[in-house]
């Protein structure tokens, strides 16, 4: 277990922890961290995101899988949503961002990494079926409802065009399209894609890292000690639920599944806060708390 936390979990978590550092010492600040979030939503995360849907094997898919783990996203979405905006009175955005959060696991910046290191490129099959799901559905479903509630007084070609020029709803979209219609990539855009690609976790997690070393504004102390209970206690005992006990799903499968459900807060939720100039302290504490707590509860997930 003390392999998996320092050969696999440990080095990814390093680079927020950096952002911290560089934070701290007033090398970058809020602004260069925004500056390098853009950077991460609108060249590296489409790239990503893109590649990752046209590589998939759509057809080797476990309809088990997806369907038993999106049922517990939804309920972890139902919840987060909930949590803020009744309990501790948050916008709407921010609730949706909050649900986000909780259901939209840390997987392509933080699980996929450390599996890949760990297991091999092959154990982390059943976890790119669940970041192709949740790419196409909660992060796209999600980015365009924000487009929809900030723009909802335009007209309705307005909020089309809008989304329209989501980066990441646009290259997941194209992804999907091309994959489902069996197209090659060219090797040279491939090579960008990947070369692109490959900045998107450490961007995130380093401006992460710099907006969190920033003083925070008092109040709202457990709201993302509430969230952080939610990911990584109640997620991963409900996938075990369903997929281990309702589903029966075999070790290759589940063991992956559950080191994405026992893994921290999804940062692709506090990019989206800071692209549509949500309140970010609570996303942000949530992700820094889960992450810390994750790496006790992957280290468990990845040694069942």
């Amino acid at each position: 277990m003390l392999d998996i936390f320092a050969g696999g979990v440990l080095p990814i978590f390093a680079i927020g922890a950096i952002g911290w550092v560089f934070g701290r010492l007033g090398t970058f600040d809020v602004a260069t961290a925004g500056a390098i979030n853009r950077f991460a939503f609108y060249i590296c995360i489409p790239a990503l995101g893109f590649r990752l849907i046209t590589n998939a094997p759509l057809e080797e898919f476990d309809p088990l899988l997806l369907a038993g783990f999106l049922a517990t996203e939804i309920v972890m979405y139902g919840s987060g949503y909930v949590i803020g905006r009744f309990m501790f009175k948050t916008s709407r955005r921010e609730a949706i961002l909050l649900g986000l959060a909780c259901a939209l696991t840390n997987h392509i910046l933080f699980v996929l990494p450390i599996a890949i290191n760990l297991f091999g490129e092959e154990a982390a099959a059943p976890i790119v079926a669940i970041i192709t799901m949740d790419s196409i559905l909660l992060f796209s479903a999600t980015s365009m409802t924000m487009d929809i509630i900030i723009h909802k007084d335009k007209s309705i070609f307005h909020l089309l065009g809008k989304i329209a020029r989501n980066p990441p709803v646009v290259a997941m979209g194209s992804g999907l399209i091309v994959a489902l219609a069996g197209f090659d990539v060219p090797s040279n855009i491939d090579l960008f894609l990947k070369f692109a690609g490959s900045a998107a976790a450490p961007c995130a997690l380093f401006a992460l890292g710099v907006i969190l070393s920033q003083k925070q504004e008092a109040g709202r102390a457990m709201l993302p000690v509430s969230l952080t209970v939610l990911k990584l206690v109640v997620h991963p005992a409900l996938a075990w639920l369903i997929l281990i006990t309702l589903f029966g799903l075999p070790e290759t499968i589940s063991t992956p599944a559950m080191m994405v459900a026992a893994a921290p807060c999804g940062a692709m939720a506090f990019v989206l806060a800071l692209n549509y100039q949500v309140r970010v302290d609570a996303i942000a504490r949530a992700i820094l708390y889960s992450s810390i707590g994750s790496l006790v509860t992957i280290t468990l997930a990845a040694a069942l």
